[in-house]
């Protein structure tokens, strides 16, 4: 009984953090499984994004399965999709390569922190040469990180539109919004391992390409 009611003390911390009453209205949500807004106790994982300006864009993410030691060895990740991949999307699958990644990652056994990374065409996950400074041009930021016993939350914030990268390579492989644009929008958990994201443990991926208001 006692296990019960700290696990669901734990698990309200970051249902309160995420704040689901806003879904839909003030900020766009993909949640895994889609229908638990409802029912938020049975949520596995899930993100929200909304504009906070002209050129920026928050994003939150949750986790509620991952290890105790989660902020030190596993990871979270959205990725913004802008081209469609026909031999996927013809059977109304998105897919997730050749796309942009925002990830909140335990990356050598340090402390979970925001990073910018790319998925290539296999699609894999690839860590950028020059991220840290891409980082930086679009000035990256977490503004809060919870982890109470593998329920995990995460939030970045980051420029979106007219970055000042000034020649740097790369910049293909970070997120830029186009709006004019539909984006399939995918958010994954896992481990990490080492300086590279392991395979995921879990999605939750948008049902279509949605434009990014």
């Amino acid at each position: 009984m006692m296990r019960s009611l700290v696990f669901a003390l734990l698990l309200s911390q970051v249902y309160a953090l995420f704040d689901f009453s806003t879904c839909g209205s003030t900020k766009t949500c993909l949640l895994q499984p889609a229908t638990c807004s409802s029912n938020p106790s049975s949520c596995k994982q899930g993100m929200s994004f909304k504009r906070t300006s002209a050129s920026f864009l928050e994003i939150e993410m949750f986790a509620t399965n991952l290890p105790p030691t989660a902020s030190y060895d596993s990871w979270m990740a959205v990725a913004f999709q802008a081209n469609p991949c026909d031999s996927y999307e013809g059977n109304g699958i998105p897919c997730m390569s050749n796309s942009p990644v925002t990830e909140c990652s335990a990356l050598n056994g340090k402390l979970m922190a925001p990073a910018l990374s790319w998925n290539n065409d296999e699609p894999r996950n690839v860590r950028i040469d020059n991220a840290a400074d891409l980082a930086k041009a679009v000035t990256l930021q977490m503004s809060a990180l919870e982890n109470s016993q593998g329920q995990v939350y995460c939030k970045t914030l980051q420029r979106v539109q007219g970055a000042p990268f000034n020649g740097m390579p790369n910049t293909d492989k970070v997120f830029q919004l186009d709006t004019m644009k539909m984006y399939a929008i995918f958010m994954a958990v896992g481990p990490t391992n080492g300086t590279v994201l392991a395979h995921h443990t879990g999605v939750a991926m948008s049902s279509k390409r949605m434009m990014i208001m």
